[in-house]
Protein backbone atom coordinates (compact mmCIF):
# COMPACT_ATOMS: atom_id res chain seq x y z
CA UNK A 1 0.00 0.00 0.00
CA UNK A 2 1.21 3.49 -0.79
CA UNK A 3 1.37 6.30 1.75
CA UNK A 4 0.07 9.87 1.64
CA UNK A 5 3.45 11.25 0.57
CA UNK A 6 3.52 8.92 -2.44
CA UNK A 7 0.26 10.13 -3.95
CA UNK A 8 0.24 11.57 -7.44
CA UNK A 9 -0.50 15.29 -7.52
CA UNK A 10 -3.58 14.65 -9.63
CA UNK A 11 -6.07 11.83 -9.11
CA UNK A 12 -8.49 9.89 -11.27
CA UNK A 13 -12.17 10.65 -10.84
CA UNK A 14 -14.55 8.04 -12.23
CA UNK A 15 -17.77 10.06 -12.54
CA UNK A 16 -18.60 9.92 -16.24
CA UNK A 17 -17.26 6.44 -16.90
CA UNK A 18 -20.07 4.17 -18.05
CA UNK A 19 -22.57 7.01 -18.04
CA UNK A 20 -23.57 9.58 -15.43
CA UNK A 21 -26.11 8.74 -12.73
CA UNK A 22 -27.58 6.18 -15.15
CA UNK A 23 -25.64 3.63 -17.17
CA UNK A 24 -25.27 4.62 -20.83
CA UNK A 25 -26.19 1.67 -23.10
CA UNK A 26 -24.18 3.29 -25.92
CA UNK A 27 -21.09 3.85 -23.82
CA UNK A 28 -17.71 3.08 -25.43
CA UNK A 29 -16.51 0.75 -22.68
CA UNK A 30 -13.25 -0.27 -24.33
CA UNK A 31 -12.18 3.30 -24.97
CA UNK A 32 -12.77 4.20 -21.32
CA UNK A 33 -10.99 1.10 -20.03
CA UNK A 34 -7.99 1.96 -22.20
CA UNK A 35 -8.06 5.55 -20.89
CA UNK A 36 -8.01 4.36 -17.28
CA UNK A 37 -5.09 2.01 -17.96
CA UNK A 38 -3.27 4.83 -19.75
CA UNK A 39 -3.78 7.11 -16.74
CA UNK A 40 -2.51 4.45 -14.36
CA UNK A 41 0.53 3.80 -16.54
CA UNK A 42 1.25 7.52 -16.53
CA UNK A 43 1.54 7.44 -12.74
CA UNK A 44 -1.86 8.66 -11.53
CA UNK A 45 -2.23 6.53 -8.40
CA UNK A 46 -5.12 8.12 -6.48
CA UNK A 47 -8.50 6.79 -7.64
CA UNK A 48 -11.96 7.61 -6.34
CA UNK A 49 -14.74 5.15 -7.15
CA UNK A 50 -18.43 5.02 -6.24
CA UNK A 51 -20.88 2.21 -6.92
CA UNK A 52 -23.65 4.76 -7.54
CA UNK A 53 -21.93 6.20 -10.63
CA UNK A 54 -23.63 4.91 -13.78
CA UNK A 55 -25.55 2.41 -11.64
CA UNK A 56 -22.33 0.58 -10.79
CA UNK A 57 -20.92 0.48 -14.31
CA UNK A 58 -18.13 2.97 -13.50
CA UNK A 59 -16.80 0.58 -10.86
CA UNK A 60 -17.07 -2.36 -13.24
CA UNK A 61 -15.08 -0.53 -15.92
CA UNK A 62 -12.42 0.46 -13.46
CA UNK A 63 -12.10 -3.13 -12.26
CA UNK A 64 -11.68 -4.32 -15.86
CA UNK A 65 -8.98 -1.69 -16.36
CA UNK A 66 -7.28 -2.79 -13.16
CA UNK A 67 -7.36 -6.42 -14.27
CA UNK A 68 -5.57 -5.54 -17.50
CA UNK A 69 -3.02 -3.29 -15.79
CA UNK A 70 0.52 -4.57 -15.41
CA UNK A 71 0.76 -3.65 -11.73
CA UNK A 72 -1.25 -4.48 -8.60
CA UNK A 73 -4.03 -2.85 -6.63
CA UNK A 74 -1.47 -2.16 -3.87
CA UNK A 75 0.23 0.25 -6.27
CA UNK A 76 -2.70 2.67 -6.10
CA UNK A 77 -4.55 4.51 -3.35
CA UNK A 78 -8.15 3.38 -3.77
CA UNK A 79 -10.78 5.61 -2.21
CA UNK A 80 -14.39 4.37 -2.21
CA UNK A 81 -17.37 6.68 -1.74
CA UNK A 82 -20.50 5.29 -0.10
CA UNK A 83 -23.56 7.28 -1.13
CA UNK A 84 -27.06 7.24 0.31
CA UNK A 85 -28.83 7.29 -3.07
CA UNK A 86 -29.26 3.51 -3.26
CA UNK A 87 -28.45 2.78 0.37
CA UNK A 88 -31.28 3.94 2.66
CA UNK A 89 -29.81 2.11 5.68
CA UNK A 90 -26.36 1.31 7.02
CA UNK A 91 -27.12 -2.35 6.42
CA UNK A 92 -27.42 -1.47 2.73
CA UNK A 93 -24.14 0.42 2.99
CA UNK A 94 -22.45 -2.63 4.48
CA UNK A 95 -23.84 -4.84 1.72
CA UNK A 96 -22.38 -2.49 -0.89
CA UNK A 97 -19.07 -2.39 0.97
CA UNK A 98 -18.87 -6.18 1.03
CA UNK A 99 -19.76 -6.27 -2.68
CA UNK A 100 -16.82 -3.96 -3.43
CA UNK A 101 -14.51 -6.00 -1.21
CA UNK A 102 -15.42 -9.13 -3.16
CA UNK A 103 -15.14 -7.39 -6.52
CA UNK A 104 -11.63 -6.09 -5.85
CA UNK A 105 -10.51 -9.08 -3.81
CA UNK A 106 -9.44 -7.03 -0.80
CA UNK A 107 -10.36 -6.80 2.86
CA UNK A 108 -9.00 -3.28 3.33
CA UNK A 109 -9.48 -0.17 1.21
CA UNK A 110 -7.26 2.88 1.52
CA UNK A 111 -10.05 5.34 2.21
CA UNK A 112 -13.82 5.25 2.76
CA UNK A 113 -15.80 8.41 2.05
CA UNK A 114 -19.30 9.21 3.28
CA UNK A 115 -21.40 12.18 2.28
CA UNK A 116 -22.68 14.84 4.63
CA UNK A 117 -26.14 14.06 3.21
CA UNK A 118 -25.60 10.42 4.12
CA UNK A 119 -25.09 11.36 7.76
CA UNK A 120 -28.52 12.97 7.67
CA UNK A 121 -30.08 9.74 6.35
CA UNK A 122 -28.18 7.17 8.42
CA UNK A 123 -27.67 9.20 11.60
CA UNK A 124 -24.44 10.88 12.63
CA UNK A 125 -23.68 8.70 15.65
CA UNK A 126 -24.61 5.49 13.84
CA UNK A 127 -22.48 6.40 10.81
CA UNK A 128 -19.49 7.32 12.99
CA UNK A 129 -19.81 4.00 14.81
CA UNK A 130 -19.89 2.20 11.47
CA UNK A 131 -16.77 3.98 10.21
CA UNK A 132 -15.00 3.34 13.50
CA UNK A 133 -15.79 -0.36 13.14
CA UNK A 134 -14.33 -0.40 9.62
CA UNK A 135 -11.16 1.18 10.98
CA UNK A 136 -10.90 -1.19 13.93
CA UNK A 137 -11.45 -4.22 11.69
CA UNK A 138 -8.77 -3.00 9.26
CA UNK A 139 -11.32 -2.70 6.48
CA UNK A 140 -10.06 0.80 5.68
CA UNK A 141 -6.95 2.79 6.48
CA UNK A 142 -8.67 6.20 6.49
CA UNK A 143 -12.11 7.78 6.45
CA UNK A 144 -13.30 10.99 4.80
CA UNK A 145 -16.36 13.11 4.25
CA UNK A 146 -17.62 14.97 1.18
CA UNK A 147 -19.62 18.15 0.54
CA UNK A 148 -19.74 19.06 4.21
CA UNK A 149 -20.03 22.28 6.15
CA UNK A 150 -17.23 23.47 8.43
CA UNK A 151 -18.96 22.44 11.64
CA UNK A 152 -19.27 18.80 10.60
CA UNK A 153 -15.70 18.69 9.30
CA UNK A 154 -14.52 19.78 12.75
CA UNK A 155 -16.66 17.11 14.42
CA UNK A 156 -15.37 14.50 11.96
CA UNK A 157 -11.77 15.51 12.65
CA UNK A 158 -12.28 15.50 16.42
CA UNK A 159 -13.81 12.03 16.17
CA UNK A 160 -11.30 10.33 13.87
CA UNK A 161 -8.15 12.39 14.34
CA UNK A 162 -5.26 11.28 12.13
CA UNK A 163 -7.47 8.55 10.64
CA UNK A 164 -9.34 11.28 8.72
CA UNK A 165 -7.81 11.53 5.26
CA UNK A 166 -9.68 14.32 3.58
CA UNK A 167 -12.71 16.31 2.57
CA UNK A 168 -13.98 16.03 -1.01
CA UNK A 169 -15.36 19.32 -2.21
CA UNK A 170 -16.03 21.60 -5.14
CA UNK A 171 -13.47 24.34 -5.69
CA UNK A 172 -12.46 25.88 -9.00
CA UNK A 173 -11.51 29.09 -10.74
CA UNK A 174 -15.06 30.42 -10.34
CA UNK A 175 -16.42 28.44 -7.39
CA UNK A 176 -14.75 29.61 -4.15
CA UNK A 177 -17.56 29.31 -1.62
CA UNK A 178 -15.89 26.50 0.34
CA UNK A 179 -12.86 28.72 0.76
CA UNK A 180 -14.94 31.73 1.79
CA UNK A 181 -16.61 29.55 4.45
CA UNK A 182 -13.23 28.80 6.08
CA UNK A 183 -13.25 25.14 5.08
CA UNK A 184 -10.04 25.23 3.04
CA UNK A 185 -8.00 26.97 5.73
CA UNK A 186 -9.24 24.64 8.47
CA UNK A 187 -8.40 21.55 6.44
CA UNK A 188 -4.95 22.87 5.54
CA UNK A 189 -4.17 23.62 9.18
CA UNK A 190 -5.39 20.21 10.37
CA UNK A 191 -3.73 17.85 7.87
CA UNK A 192 -6.99 17.17 6.03
CA UNK A 193 -6.53 16.76 2.29
CA UNK A 194 -8.71 18.97 0.11
CA UNK A 195 -9.76 16.58 -2.67
CA UNK A 196 -11.40 18.58 -5.46
CA UNK A 197 -13.95 17.18 -7.88
CA UNK A 198 -14.87 19.04 -11.08
CA UNK A 199 -11.80 21.31 -10.85
CA UNK A 200 -12.28 22.26 -14.52
CA UNK A 201 -16.08 22.23 -14.42
CA UNK A 202 -16.00 19.71 -17.29
CA UNK A 203 -14.14 22.25 -19.45
CA UNK A 204 -16.84 24.89 -18.96
CA UNK A 205 -14.40 27.26 -17.27
CA UNK A 206 -11.98 27.29 -20.21
CA UNK A 207 -14.87 27.88 -22.62
CA UNK A 208 -15.59 31.18 -20.89
CA UNK A 209 -12.08 32.49 -21.73
CA UNK A 210 -11.63 34.53 -18.59
CA UNK A 211 -9.10 37.27 -19.27
CA UNK A 212 -6.72 36.21 -16.48
CA UNK A 213 -6.64 32.58 -17.63
CA UNK A 214 -6.07 33.61 -21.25
CA UNK A 215 -3.24 35.88 -20.14
CA UNK A 216 -1.51 33.24 -17.99
CA UNK A 217 -1.99 30.49 -20.57
CA UNK A 218 -0.15 32.66 -23.08
CA UNK A 219 2.57 33.61 -20.60
CA UNK A 220 3.40 30.01 -19.66
CA UNK A 221 2.59 28.46 -23.07
CA UNK A 222 0.03 26.22 -21.39
CA UNK A 223 -3.69 25.63 -21.77
CA UNK A 224 -6.18 27.32 -19.49
CA UNK A 225 -6.98 23.95 -17.90
CA UNK A 226 -3.29 23.42 -17.16
CA UNK A 227 -3.13 26.81 -15.46
CA UNK A 228 -6.12 25.88 -13.28
CA UNK A 229 -4.75 22.46 -12.32
CA UNK A 230 -1.25 23.85 -11.73
CA UNK A 231 -2.72 26.51 -9.46
CA UNK A 232 -4.80 24.03 -7.46
CA UNK A 233 -1.84 21.69 -6.98
CA UNK A 234 0.32 24.65 -5.91
CA UNK A 235 -2.29 25.36 -3.22
CA UNK A 236 -1.99 21.78 -1.93
CA UNK A 237 -5.24 20.48 -3.39
CA UNK A 238 -5.66 17.02 -4.90
CA UNK A 239 -7.80 17.59 -8.03
CA UNK A 240 -9.65 14.65 -9.57
CA UNK A 241 -9.80 14.55 -13.36
CA UNK A 242 -11.53 12.25 -15.82
CA UNK A 243 -10.66 11.96 -19.49
CA UNK A 244 -11.04 9.40 -22.27
CA UNK A 245 -8.47 11.00 -24.59
CA UNK A 246 -4.75 10.24 -24.07
CA UNK A 247 -3.92 13.75 -25.29
CA UNK A 248 -6.08 15.29 -22.57
CA UNK A 249 -4.68 12.91 -19.98
CA UNK A 250 -1.18 14.03 -20.94
CA UNK A 251 -2.33 17.64 -20.83
CA UNK A 252 -3.64 17.17 -17.29
CA UNK A 253 -0.48 15.42 -16.12
CA UNK A 254 1.76 18.08 -17.66
CA UNK A 255 -0.07 20.75 -15.66
CA UNK A 256 2.27 19.93 -12.76
CA UNK A 257 5.42 20.09 -14.90
CA UNK A 258 5.80 23.86 -14.51
CA UNK A 259 5.74 26.29 -11.62
CA UNK A 260 3.53 29.33 -11.40
CA UNK A 261 5.16 32.50 -10.12
CA UNK A 262 4.05 33.60 -6.67
CA UNK A 263 2.58 36.80 -8.09
CA UNK A 264 0.45 34.83 -10.53
CA UNK A 265 -0.77 32.47 -7.82
CA UNK A 266 -1.83 35.56 -5.91
CA UNK A 267 -3.73 36.86 -8.94
CA UNK A 268 -5.50 33.53 -9.28
CA UNK A 269 -6.28 33.45 -5.57
CA UNK A 270 -7.77 36.95 -5.69
CA UNK A 271 -9.92 36.38 -8.76
CA UNK A 272 -13.68 36.40 -8.43
CA UNK A 273 -16.17 36.41 -11.32
CA UNK A 274 -17.18 40.07 -11.75
CA UNK A 275 -20.54 40.83 -10.17
CA UNK A 276 -21.04 37.20 -9.09
CA UNK A 277 -23.47 36.94 -6.19
CA UNK A 278 -23.52 33.56 -4.51
CA UNK A 279 -27.04 32.15 -4.17
CA UNK A 280 -28.12 31.19 -0.68
CA UNK A 281 -26.15 28.08 0.30
CA UNK A 282 -27.88 25.28 2.16
CA UNK A 283 -24.88 24.40 4.32
CA UNK A 284 -26.95 22.34 6.76
CA UNK A 285 -28.88 20.25 4.21
CA UNK A 286 -32.25 21.57 5.37
CA UNK A 287 -33.62 22.23 1.90
CA UNK A 288 -33.40 25.99 2.36
CA UNK A 289 -31.13 27.20 -0.42
CA UNK A 290 -28.75 25.63 -2.92
CA UNK A 291 -26.37 22.82 -2.00
CA UNK A 292 -22.76 23.94 -2.45
CA UNK A 293 -22.25 20.81 -4.56
CA UNK A 294 -24.70 22.19 -7.14
CA UNK A 295 -22.67 25.34 -7.84
CA UNK A 296 -20.45 23.94 -10.63
CA UNK A 297 -23.56 22.83 -12.50
CA UNK A 298 -25.70 25.94 -12.05
CA UNK A 299 -22.95 28.56 -12.20
CA UNK A 300 -23.26 29.44 -15.89
CA UNK A 301 -27.03 29.80 -15.78
CA UNK A 302 -26.99 31.78 -12.54
CA UNK A 303 -24.14 34.00 -13.67
CA UNK A 304 -25.93 34.67 -16.93
CA UNK A 305 -28.85 36.07 -14.95
CA UNK A 306 -26.59 38.37 -12.95
CA UNK A 307 -24.54 40.05 -15.66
Amino acid sequence: MIGKKQLSKIGIGTWGYGGLDKADPNNDDEKQIEAIVYSLNKGLNFVEICNWYAEGKAVELFKKALDSWEKRIDDIFLSISLYQHRNPTLSDVQNEFEYLQKMFGVTCFDNVVVTFSGLKVWGQRETFNYLDLLLKNNNTRYVSITNSNLEMIKIFKNTFGDRMFGHELTYSFEIRENGDAGIIDYCNKNNIKNVVWQPLRRNKTALRNWELLVELAKKYSKTQNQIILGWLVAKGFLPLVKSEDPRHIDENINSVSFKLETSDIKKLNNFRPPNWKTPKIDWNKTGDGVSVSQLPTIFDEEYGKQI
